[in-house]
C-alpha cells in the first residue's frame, strides 16, 4: 500500500479551521469585553443619572428651606432648624441655622428693612447616589404698612375719577393699571413679582386713560428732587403714535417698535420691549446725580416674592397640631384641653390682644379679657355695645342687617382698660357670609390716647373722623386688620335701610393703616380695585375722603364675600385723597404688632 501524503488544499482547511476557531474566541472575548465595556458604561450613566437627580432634590430642598425661613418670620413662628421635603415622590432633608450676620437698613426715604443671615445644608440620595447643596440666604423683613400700597394678589387700579398714589407699591403677583382720567405714581418704587398689564383684568380688550409713573429718585418724598414722569401708554396712546400693541406698553410689548428696522430701538420714534425698556425709561432722570435705580420692575427682572402672614393670624382659632384648645360641637365653641394635646391654638392677634372682646354664637352677648385671660366685662360694659348695621353689599340689596359689636374709643380710654399694649382683638362666635357676616364697629376714635390696632376675623366699620387728632392730642400710629374694612363718614346715623335710599356722606378723615380682604376679578366680574378696597356704604359724591396711612390686602374674605357692585342702594363713589402716612417710614411710629413682608436674597451657593 502506498501512502500518499497531499500537501496543498487539505492542510489550508485546517488552518482554515483554526482560524475560525481562533477568530471565534477572539471574537467571544470582544464580545465579552464590549458586553462589560457597556454593562460598565451603563452603570456609570446610572449613578450619572442618579447623582444628578440627588442634586435636582437638594437644590429643591434649599428652595423650600428658604421659603419656610420667610414664611416663619412673616408668621411670627418659630423657625424649624430641620426639615424634609417630598419632591415628585422623593425626599430630601434641610437643616437651617442663623448665620449671626444681622443688620437694620434703611434706604434713602427711610424705608427700614431688617436683614438676617441664614445657612441652609439640604441633602438628597435619588437611587442611592447621594447629593449635597449649601446657600447662605439673607432675610428682608419690611414693614407692611412703609408700602403705600401692598397686595399678595392681583393688584387693579382702575380708579374713574383722577387718582394719585405716592409711596412704594408692590404685588406678589400681577399689575393692572388704567383710568378713566389720570392715575399718577408718585414714588421710586412700582413692582410685580409677576406681569405689569396696561388694561383692566376683568376686560382685558380695556386700556383706558392715562397711566404716569415717576423716574426713580433716592427719596421722593423729598421736594427738592426732580418730579420727572414717564407715560405708561395704552394701546390707543400708542395707536396714536403709529405703534401696534395688543394691549399698552407693558408685559406683552416684547418685541418692541423699531421704526426704521436698523435693529437700534433707541432712535426717534422707537421703543424698547416692555422688559429692557421699563429699566431705561423708569430709571433716574436725565443728569441726575442723587444715585440710580429702576422704579418699575416685575418677574421678568427677577424679582421675588414677599411672604406676608396668612389668614389664620387674625382668626380666633386656628388649626395647629398640639395646640391647646379642641372644637366642641355640641356647644359651638374651642374648648381649653391640656397644653399641648389639642387640634387649635389662639390666632396671633387674638392671643397677643391686652383687650379680647369675643361676642357669643347668636350675638347677644359679649365677654372681655386682658391677655391674661383675666374678665374685665364689667370694666368696658358702656364703652362696648352690641348692635346692627345695614350692609347693602351683604345683604345683597335686599333688607337684612348685620350683627356688630360697636367699640366706643374714646369712651374705651376713659375705662382704664385701653390695652397697654395697643392690639384689641374683636370678633364673634359663628361669623358666616351674607348679613350673617357679623362685625366689629368702631365709634368716636378721632382722638386716640395711644397708638392702636384693631384685629377681627370679622369684617371692620369705621365711622366718623379717625385718628386725627387735635391742637393738644397728636395723631398716633393706627391700624384695622380684618376680614373686610368699611368707611361710613361723620353723617352716617345708621338709618339707611334697603327702602330710604343712599345718605348723604360728609367730608371725612382716616388715618389709619388698613389690612383688608377682598374677593377675585375674573374676565366679566371685577371686583372693585384698590380704589374700593376700603368699601363704602353712602352717597360720597363730591365728598372728600381723606385716607393717610397705607393699604394691604393679604387675603381673600370669606365672611364679607359679596361682590362689589356700584350704585343702587350700595354707594356712590367719593373724591378719593389718598396718601401714605411718610410718618411710618420712622418704626417707631408704626402701629402696634405692624406685620412684616419678608422677601429673601440669595448670598452665594455651593
Amino acid at each position: 500500500m502506498k501512502i500518499r501524503i497531499v500537501k496543498g488544499p487539505r492542510r489550508r482547511r485546517g488552518v482554515a479551521l483554526l482560524y475560525a476557531v481562533s477568530s471565534a474566541f477572539v471574537a467571544a472575548g470582544m464580545v465579552t469585553l464590549m458586553l462589560g465595556v457597556a454593562l460598565a458604561g451603563d452603570k456609570t450613566a446610572n449613578v450619572q443619572k442618579n447623582t444628578t437627580r440627588s442634586q435636582f432634590l437638594a437644590a429643591g430642598a434649599l428652595e423650600s428651606a428658604k421659603k419656610t425661613v420667610q414664611e416663619s418670620i412673616a408668621n411670627w413662628a418659630t423657625l424649624p432648624t430641620s426639615g424634609t421635603v417630598d419632591i415628585g415622590g422623593e425626599t430630601a432633608t434641610y437643616t437651617v441655622r442663623q448665620t449671626g450676620f444681622s443688620r437694620t437698613v434703611a434706604d434713602s426715604a427711610g424705608i427700614q428693612t431688617i436683614e438676617t443671615g441664614y445657612e441652609i445644608n439640604a441633602q438628597a440620595a435619588g437611587g442611592g447616589s447621594p447629593a449635597q447643596a449649601h446657600r447662605v440666604v439673607n432675610s428682608l423683613a419690611t414693614p407692611l404698612f412703609q408700602f403705600a400700597v401692598f397686595y399678595d394678589g392681583d393688584l387693579e387700579i382702575n380708579p374713574g375719577p383722577s387718582m394719585a398714589i405716592s409711596g412704594r407699591v408692590h404685588t406678589n403677583q400681577d399689575l393692572h393699571l388704567g383710568s378713566n382720567a389720570t392715575l399718577r405714581l408718585n414714588t421710586n418704587y412700582v413692582h410685580a413679582v409677576g406681569s405689569m398689564f396696561r388694561n383692566r383684568k376683568d376686560n382685558p380688550s380695556l386700556s383706558q386713560g392715562s397711566v404716569l409713573i415717576r423716574e426713580w429718585v433716592a427719596n421722593p418724598w423729598n421736594l427738592t428732587e426732580p418730579g420727572s414722569y414717564y407715560s405708561m401708554w395704552s394701546q390707543s396712546q400708542l395707536s396714536s403714535l403709529g405703534i401696534p400693541s395688543i394691549g399698552g406698553f407693558d408685559s406683552n410689548f416684547t418685541t418692541g417698535w423699531d421704526l426704521d428696522g436698523n435693529g437700534m430701538y433707541t432712535d426717534a420714534g422707537d421703543l424698547l420691549p416692555f422688559g429692557p425698556g421699563a429699566l431705561s425709561y423708569w430709571d433716574e432722570p436725565t443728569g441726575y446725580t442723587g444715585g440710580s435705580g429702576n422704579t418699575v420692575q416685575t418677574g421678568e427682572h427677577d424679582l421675588g416674592e414677599a411672604v406676608v402672614p396668612q389668614i389664620g393670624s387674625i382668626k380666633k382659632y386656628e388649626e395647629q397640631e398640639g395646640g391647646d384648645y379642641v372644637w366642641d360641637a355640641t356647644t359651638s365653641a374651642y374648648t381649653p384641653v391640656t397644653a399641648g394635646t389639642g387640634t387649635h391654638s389662639k390666632g396671633y392677634y387674638h392671643d397677643n390682644a391686652d383687650l379680647q372682646i369675643l361676642v357669643n354664637r347668636t350675638g347677644t352677648a359679649f365677654k372681655a379679657y386682658d391677655s391674661s385671660g383675666t374678665d374685665i366685662t364689667t370694666f368696658v360694659t358702656g364703652a362696648v355695645t352690641l348692635g346692627t348695621i345695614y350692609d347693602a353689599r351683604q345683604a345683597n340689596g335686599g333688607s337684612g342687617v348685620t350683627k356688630v359689636v360697636k367699640i366706643n374709643v374714646g369712651a374705651l380710654s376713659a375705662t382704664g382698660k385701653y390695652p397697654a399694649n395697643g392690639l384689641i382683638y374683636a370678633a364673634h362666635n359663628g361669623s358666616a357670609t351674607g348679613t350673617s357676616a357679623k362685625g366689629v364697629y368702631l365709634t368716636n376714635g378721632s382722638l386716640l390716647p395711644a397708638k392702636l390696632t384693631l384685629a377681627s376675623e370679622d369684617p371692620i366699620y369705621i365711622q366718623g373722623n379717625y385718628n386725627t387728632g387735635n391742637s393738644s392730642v397728636t395723631q398716633k400710629g393706627a391700624a384695622v386688620i380684618g376680614d373686610a374694612v368699611n368707611l361710613l363718614s361723620n353723617s352716617w346715623t345708621g338709618l339707611k335701610t334697603n327702602v330710604t335710599g343712599l345718605p348723604n356722606a360728609a367730608n371725612t378723615t382716616y388715618n389709619v393703616a388698613i389690612i383688608a380682604g377682598n374677593t377675585n376679578s375674573s374676565v366679566g366680574s371685577y371686583n372693585g380695585g384698590l380704589e374700593n378696597l376700603p368699601r363704602f356704604h353712602e352717597n360720597w359724591t363730591g365728598r372728600n375722603c381723606t385716607i393717610k396711612g397705607a393699604m394691604v390686602n393679604t387675603w381673600n374674605s370669606e365672611h364679607a364675600t359679596a361682590p362689589w357692585v356700584y350704585g343702587g342702594n350700595r354707594y356712590q363713589a367719593p373724591n378719593r385723597i389718598w396718601s401714605y402716612d411718610t410718618a411710618f417710614n420712622t418704626v417707631t411710629n408704626l402701629p402696634p404688632f405692624t406685620p412684616m413682608a419678608v422677601s429673601a436674597r440669595d448670598i452665594v451657593t455651593w
